[in-house]
């Protein structure tokens, strides 16, 4: 059994992350929604601020969406956000402390399911994210990631969780495959399962598992204007878009075939809000990478005549541009808002 070397490898070697103070579950939580698909090292600030606005449950479940929204800015996937503010209204009272409950929450999963559970509430699952997938097809000396093998590592996995311990047997396993036995790097001298690993023993350890190809994604070309009008500018909000959905933004759209930045900006524009704009002026070029795709966006600002024709269908503000600061914002949108500033 490999859980006694583990844990105390952990008890000498664990993080002190800021989401292992007080282990309730609503931090548990709120920490492993932030770190769906985000570092740690990115997620800490934001926890730290998240704790210090939304203490509690309540606190949460009490607050405006564009408040907590504004607390998310900058951290990506923000249907993470949307989930966990619907989720806070969806408890009613004390948190969910079974498997088929907080399965029924927006935005937990299985993995995020048997995470609170074993470090909350101290129940024997195994939440298995690719940091554990990894060490258990490296113990195991397996390669190929077929739905045969992922069943061999849960069922080595499982078998091996402490019952006394279960919450630290998780971490232990994450903090060791984030330190010891990354995808790229292992440092198996440090390693307290060494001994039981039979990628160690290959001498090639980083070939268990074999890499998944990774698909090289498509960026796509933009057009975007900053409108101004009597010293201010417009901004509009995504309401029905999984991609941002709730932030804001300036204006503006893809770049078709056949025409360039300047057409595409004059074109978008009219299209997006009926406004008619004439001699629009090219600020800079942003790049930006989402998960699935990249923008390259080509920024202008322009003024239009008259705003009487103004037409938008999603929900839109003329602010200030000191406001800004008050909204929530792609981080596209802030490269842009660094270029503005510059023109000052």
């Amino acid at each position: 059994m490999i859980q006694n070397k583990l844990l105390k490898w952990f008890d000498l070697n664990k993080r002190n992350l800021p989401w292992r103070h007080g282990r309730n579950p609503y931090r548990v939580w709120v920490a492993e929604i932030m770190l769906q698909q985000t570092q740690v090292k990115t997620v800490i600030p934001y926890f730290k601020k998240w704790m210090k606005k939304y203490p509690t449950l309540k606190s949460l479940r009490n607050a405006e969406y564009d408040k907590v929204l504004k607390m998310w800015e900058g951290l990506g996937y923000y249907s993470r956000c949307k989930n966990i503010h619907k989720a806070s209204q969806l408890i009613e009272s004390s948190f969910p402390n079974n498997y088929e409950d907080l399965r029924k929450l927006p935005g937990v999963g299985d993995y995020t399911a048997k995470t609170i559970l074993s470090i909350a509430f101290h129940k024997p699952f195994v939440g298995i994210d690719t940091n554990l997938e990894r060490i258990g097809y490296r113990i195991l000396g397996l390669k190929s990631k077929t739905k045969r093998n992922q069943k061999r590592v849960t069922t080595f996995l499982e078998k091996n969780q402490s019952i006394d311990r279960p919450g630290d047997y998780n971490e232990a396993l994450m903090d060791l495959g984030s330190s010891l036995c990354t995808s790229n790097v292992t440092f198996c001298n440090k390693c307290p399962l060494k001994k039981d690993c039979k990628a160690h023993s290959s001498s090639n350890p980083t070939l268990y598992p074999l890499p998944k190809i990774s698909k090289k994604i498509p960026t796509y070309n933009i057009a975007v204007s900053v409108i101004e009008y009597q010293n201010k500018i417009l901004i509009s909000r995504r309401e029905n878009s999984k991609l941002l959905s709730g932030l804001w933004e300036f204006p503006g759209g893809k770049i078709e075939r056949n025409e360039n930045a300047y057409e595409a900006v004059i074109r978008e524009i009219k299209e997006e809000t009926n406004l008619t704009i004439s001699n629009p002026i090219y600020l800079g070029n942003v790049k930006h990478k989402y998960s699935h795709f990249g923008v390259d966006i080509s920024l202008f600002i322009s003024k239009p005549r008259s705003i009487k024709k103004l037409l938008i269908k999603q929900q839109y503000k003329w602010i200030n541009i000191q406001e800004i600061e008050n909204y929530p914002l792609p981080k596209a949108n802030h490269k842009m808002l660094d270029i503005l500033k510059k023109l000052d």
